[in-house]
């Protein structure tokens, strides 16, 4: 009999790779990615405009303050989202720009519309505190191309999902999940729609761990043997060559029909451990 702490040794230490595959990144939530994401692009592409307002060239702003100019700016035009960058064709005026468009070409500066006045074509600033460069997130400044973004063996979170998007991985690559069968056995087992009689119950434990493995995405059949060892052998025997993990419900203790550990051990199964020094689950079985 070994311990519990032991036990999780040996459980812990004997991980297996099933493999790798490409999926839909939309469906990936949950895995474990099995490449590197690196950025395809810098990010943001583009000298980026961060509020909606207009878009100046500070020298000519900051020529007309210290000398008590007007701070009165024609606009030229419009630079709008997702539409081709335009290009400020004189430095006194200035063209107005929305939230994520490309900076115009010539301009290095956006003035919110609330510290703006518009009348007639013409923008009126109305402030007199202003930066070089302010709400204008530069290039690059989140990433350049190349940059590594998720590393491998990452679980995919909500939040990588969208910097999959972001960089247009839309198949990924996850560790492959193992194909799981859940067994369970005993003759006093009956399913969960039946009515069971005064000698039966109702199977039970399998779903509970079918329902821990779906929180781990990882998805499983189950069935039912009955306490024939023939029987049991016959379709351990199918299932070793089927599937990659076998979990097993009952048959690993001292009772007579528990055939568990003498099918495991005339099928050639490696035993890890048997028995653990814990309560409830002491004849605990894990076979390689």
């Amino acid at each position: 009999m070994i311990s519990v702490e032991e036990a999780k040794s040996i459980v812990l230490n004997s991980t297996q790779d099933f493999g790798v595959e490409e999926i839909p990144f939309i469906k990936s939530v949950g895995r474990v990615l099995k490449e590197t994401i690196v950025a395809d692009r810098d990010f943001p592409p583009f000298n980026r405009v961060s509020m909606d307002g207009i878009a100046i060239d500070f020298n000519e702003f900051s020529s007309r303050l210290s000398s008590n100019r007007q701070l009165d700016f024609k606009i030229e035009g419009i630079q709008a989202a997702g539409s081709k960058q335009i290009t400020l064709q004189n430095p006194e005026n200035c063209i107005e720009v929305m939230t994520g468009a490309v900076l115009p070409n010539n301009a290095n500066t956006v003035i919110r519309y609330e510290d703006v006045t518009i009348e007639n074509g013409i923008a009126t600033i109305n402030i007199d505190l202003i930066n070089d460069k302010q709400n204008v997130h530069k290039k690059g400044k989140d990433g350049k191309i190349g940059d590594v973004l998720i590393e491998g063996n990452t679980q995919i979170s909500a939040a990588e999902i969208g910097v999959l998007a972001t960089v247009g991985k839309s198949i990924v690559k996850v560790a492959k999940q193992p194909k799981v069968m859940i067994v369970s056995t005993g003759d006093e087992l009956v399913g969960v729609n039946e009515i069971p009689l005064e000698h039966q119950i109702r199977r039970s434990n399998v779903f509970t761990l079918v329902s821990l493995l779906e929180k781990l995405n990882i998805p499983s059949e189950t069935t039912h043997i009955t306490d024939d060892k023939p029987i049991l052998k016959a379709k351990i025997e199918g299932y070793l060559q089927e599937y990659d993990v076998l979990l097993f419900s009952g048959a690993v203790s001292k009772g007579k029909y528990d055939f568990l550990p003498e099918v495991f051990d005339e099928l050639g199964v490696e035993k890890l451990f048997h028995k653990v020094a814990q309560r409830p689950g002491k004849p605990f079985f894990m076979d390689a």
